[in-house]
């Protein structure tokens, strides 16, 4: 997703980071390789690797993914494929299924909607959910404000766009898609109509969004600097909330995680949250915007993926993977 904001922080973060690097280099040639590569970063070790306090989550491992694709990067939406991989949504209407660090699978890049020609606002996904058997896939379109379903081979698209979604910011959602375990969808934009308005919509649909049915509309408020991208179910049944965060001095892109609880949710005021943790310096830095939750049952651990959207290769930015490990604290109720 690019908008004039961005665009002004790919310039501060190239003028901050590396004084004279600002023009692109020409676009590569097309290439259709389904390859691609880790690099593992350095990540802080020990206490240093949390991103919080001494309940908040560890990072574990960091890695830059690269390939020669040219419809490679750009990912704003994360989803658990399998046991071992992941499927990213991209806002140029791609597709990377891949398996996870250190396991074995087939890759594949591609184009998720064929049929949206060029256009990015018919194809600027910047949200995905599914099902628990996989069946179905729900992608979330900027620009459009639209909701559309696939199949899980990507097939058989069919659209809404909700109406009380039509006066969402046209860069601002739904930037956050999700399938309840009860059946019900949650959607948050990333913008607030205005930044009087004290939050950014919400909508929390009674079933699928396609039925047609009117949802509870309330607000996400997130703190000052940051805007939601992601949002994740929990095995106990709240909901993790990844958030992006932009800093200027120095220019940089930071990321928010935050928990919150269903049962808060209340028609036209704000949702409360609690946060989780930072993900600033000395981390790996980039544009985050796709969360995955694997694991947690009976008490362990869970496992979060988060993946970075490089805005297309601007500038300096690239696409990150990170993955951190979190026991989650007991409900406070």
């Amino acid at each position: 997703m690019r908008r004039p904001g961005r665009i002004v922080l790919a310039v501060l973060l190239a003028l901050g980071l590396a004084p004279g690097i600002v023009w692109r280099s020409a676009p590569p040639v097309p290439d259709s390789s389904q390859r691609i590569a880790y690099v593992r970063l350095p990540i802080p070790e020990g206490d240093a690797a949390r991103i919080g306090g001494p309940d908040s989550p560890v990072m574990t491992g960091a890695w830059r993914i690269e390939s020669p694709n040219s419809r490679f990067g750009s990912y704003s939406a994360l989803l658990a494929d399998g046991k071992d991989g992941f499927l990213a949504f991209s806002d140029q209407g791609g597709f990377l299924r891949a398996p996870f660090p250190g396991q074995r699978g087939q890759v594949k890049i591609g184009r998720a909607l064929p049929g949206a020609g060029h256009f990015k606002q018919m194809q600027d996904i910047e949200s995905a959910t599914s099902d628990p058997a996989g069946d179905y896939i729900w992608l979330g379109l900027e620009g459009r404000n639209a909701i559309i379903r696939v199949k899980r081979d990507l097939s058989g698209a069919q659209t809404v766009r909700p109406l009380q979604m039509k006066l969402w910011p046209e860069n601002g959602g739904p930037e956050s898609l999700l399938r309840l375990s009860d059946g019900r969808f949650l959607t948050l934009a990333e913008s607030p109509y205005s930044w009087s308005t004290g939050g950014s919509p919400a909508l929390l649909f009674p079933g699928d969004p396609l039925k047609g049915e009117e949802g509870l509309e309330f607000r996400f408020s997130p703190p000052e600097g940051y805007l939601p991208t992601d949002i994740k179910q929990l095995p106990d049944g709240r909901v993790l909330i990844l958030m992006r965060g932009i800093g200027l001095f120095p220019p940089r892109f930071t990321a928010k995680l935050a928990l919150a609880d269903l049962a808060d949710i209340r028609e036209g005021e704000p949702w409360p949250w609690q946060e989780v943790g930072t993900i600033d310096r000395p981390f790996p830095l980039d544009n985050y915007e796709g969360l995955v939750v694997a694991g947690g049952k009976a008490g362990a651990p869970l496992t979060l993926w988060i993946i970075s959207d490089d805005n297309g290769g601007e500038m300096l930015q690239h696409t990150l993977l990170l993955r951190l490990s979190w026991q989650m604290p007991p409900p406070a109720r």
